[in-house]
């Protein structure tokens, strides 16, 4: 008899500078995104290839967040106190981890990209978060 792997959103957890991340939203709630490719590649006039290897490990990291998660306002206050202090307060670690399974992403230097945008409407409307990563170090598992 083969056993079956089962797949549960509520296993990821996401922790950010200190605060755990709760209250996602429907469908898709985390999208992250590395900048760069792992290695490049040139090629020269005659037609030699060389292969490089890239440095550039930053990430976005973008969780979308229901308006009535209690994270918002959390998040908000940070991204408010990193804007408006000389040197900074938001800039921390971000750890997400499947608590099912062994994928995890971690950077121990992340901050708050912008605030999410704002919709106003007949119905309450996601708030996606971008969190830019300095260095993201990623196993999917």
């Amino acid at each position: 008899m083969h056993a079956f792997e089962q797949y549960d959103p509520d296993s990821y957890s996401i922790i950010f500078n200190a605060i755990p991340i709760s209250g996602f939203a429907e469908d898709d709630f985390i999208d992250i995104e590395l900048d760069s490719e792992g290695y490049q590649d040139q090629i020269g006039a005659d037609g030699h290839v060389v292969r490089y290897k890239s440095c550039d490990q930053r990430a976005t990291v973008t969780f979308t967040l229901m308006a009535t998660s209690p994270s918002n306002k959390l998040l908000s206050a940070m991204y408010n106190a990193d804007i408006k202090s000389p040197n900074g307060l938001g800039v921390g670690p971000l750890f997400i981890r499947d608590t099912r399974g062994v994928t995890v992403f971690a950077g121990t230097q992340a901050w708050i990209q912008k605030m999410p945008k704002s919709t106003l409407g007949q119905k309450m409307n996601n708030k996606e978060w971008k969190i830019r990563v300095a260095k993201l170090e990623a196993f999917i598992g």
